[in-house]
């Protein structure tokens, strides 16, 4: 009988103390450095974290698993997810890297994503990596080699420099508000800004203060930030996930965009006829005149299918947006092209947003018992009838030709989420408010 994967929809995640104990962190950095020979790659191994306060001791057990195998570790300290990729293509001598960080999901959980050859590793690597895990764990007691780590800060140097050469200088002397939530990009985003010449408004912007877990989906969870475009009448206001390779943007009238939007903005004006993106993001995307190609929810399968079709860009709806010479989500990088953009057509974001057919999409989450997704997937086909269902990844049920509810169980966490579209405001909330309320009926009574 198989193993249970690992991995989830991008990486492993789950809780910080009973699943990430030094003996599994060590398991899996032995596992990843197995890979990499695996596949012939010598060299270093890079090693960065998220600022939550269970990243250190992990990031030092992993480190010390794939030191254990022979490999030089070094240790990039707090830095976006992206400049663990970055690194890779700046520096050969980096066999792989791995980051540490839970991302957006709350602060007592935890994550390892995985790079390799140059990018977000794919499914089918995750799959390797979880039979090497499987085929070895416990047979070596955890050994401390934190030791051995060398301190380096080469991938955030690296990062900063590729981020300013993607700058179309120059630039209006905007006002810009940044919030990244005390995570990764706050060494890195605003001085990249001022680097380029805006006057920036920083908020959450330390490494030293707790992290803000939020999420890029959810509404709400930056209205902190949209009360400060407002207060601070700036021309747009900035603001990240954890380990920086989300971003949301709010408009000069303190409005958020989510990155349904944001997406289909810079797949309109990328290169190529296809742009990639999951089963989850709006129908908006379908009307800029590309080609388009769903996936599963996660960015490994968006990297896979870009590669497919060697498409220029992808997006997922977090605001991660994934740009093929990298081959991973950035939101450093998804900024730049939304600052390039918003220059070359001398607007601000309200008016470039507007030029978009007028939609509203709203997502929320419920935390629940795994083991009740098969059950809440299939009585939702019988309540919830449409037009046409989709089952690409949960289930999505097409109510008319521009209204539509997904629900799907989060992989990376024990939640279910329930996304709604429609033109109308009050249909979409409407329709969502319908989608949680008989899910968590269903979370009820099962207990």
């Amino acid at each position: 009988m198989a193993e249970k994967s690992l991995f989830g929809t991008s990486g492993i995640r789950g809780d910080a103390e009973t699943l990430f104990t030094n003996q599994f962190s060590f398991d899996v950095g032995r596992a990843f450095a197995l890979f990499l020979k695996a596949h012939d790659k010598v060299g270093k191994v890079a090693v960065g974290y998220d600022s939550r306060i269970s990243s250190p001791r992990i990031k030092e057990a992993f480190a010390s698993g794939v030191a254990y195998e022979g490999f030089e570790v070094f240790d990039e300290g707090v830095t976006p997810v992206p400049a663990l990729n970055s690194l890779l293509k700046a520096d050969p001598s980096f066999a792989g890297s791995v980051m540490v960080s839970g991302s957006h999901i709350k602060t007592y959980l935890n994550g390892l994503k995985f790079f390799a050859f140059g990018e977000e590793i794919l499914k089918e690597y995750e799959t390797e990596i979880n039979k090497i895990y499987f085929s070895e764990k416990g047979k070596v007691r955890y050994v401390d080699k934190s030791h051995t780590i060398f301190n380096d800060g080469q991938a955030v140097d690296d990062y900063k420099e590729y981020l300013l050469g993607k700058a179309k200088k120059p630039y209006p002397f905007w006002k810009i508000v940044i919030d990244p939530g005390n995570g990764a990009q706050s060494d890195v985003m605003p001085w990249i800004l001022r680097q380029l010449g805006f006057e920036v408004v920083e908020m959450n912007a330390s490494v030293q203060v707790e992290m803000l877990a939020r999420d890029t989906e959810v509404e709400g969870d930056f209205s902190t930030l949209q009360h400060k475009v407002v207060s601070e009448n700036a021309d747009l206001g900035v603001g990240y996930d954890s380990d920086g390779d989300r971003v949301i943007f709010v408009d000069e009238n303190g409005q958020a965009i989510l990155g349904d939007f944001t997406g289909a903005l810079l797949a309109k004006n990328q290169p190529g006829d296809w742009v990639v993106t999951p089963i989850n993001t709006s129908y908006v995307v379908d009307t800029i005149g590309k080609k388009v190609a769903r996936t599963k929810v996660g960015s490994p399968y968006v990297v896979g299918k870009m590669k497919e079709l060697k498409a220029s860009f992808g997006f997922e709806a977090n605001g991660g947006g994934i740009f093929a010479e990298m081959g991973s989500r950035d939101g450093g990088r998804t900024t730049i092209e939304i600052l390039n953009l918003l220059s070359a057509k001398n607007c601000n974001l309200s008016v470039l947003v507007a030029t978009l057919p007028k939609s509203y999409v709203f997502r929320n989450k419920i935390e629940y018992k795994l083991e009740l997704k098969d059950k809440i997937l299939r009585e939702a086909k019988k309540v919830f009838r449409g037009i046409k269902t989709d089952e690409t990844d949960g289930l999505k049920i097409w109510m008319d030709k521009d209204i539509w509810i997904l629900f799907r169980s989060s992989a990376n966490a024990p939640e279910f989420r329930v996304f709604a579209e429609a033109k109308s405001e009050r249909e979409a909330k409407e329709l969502l408010a319908r989608g949680l309320m008989f899910v968590k009926d269903i979370i009820i009574s099962s207990k």
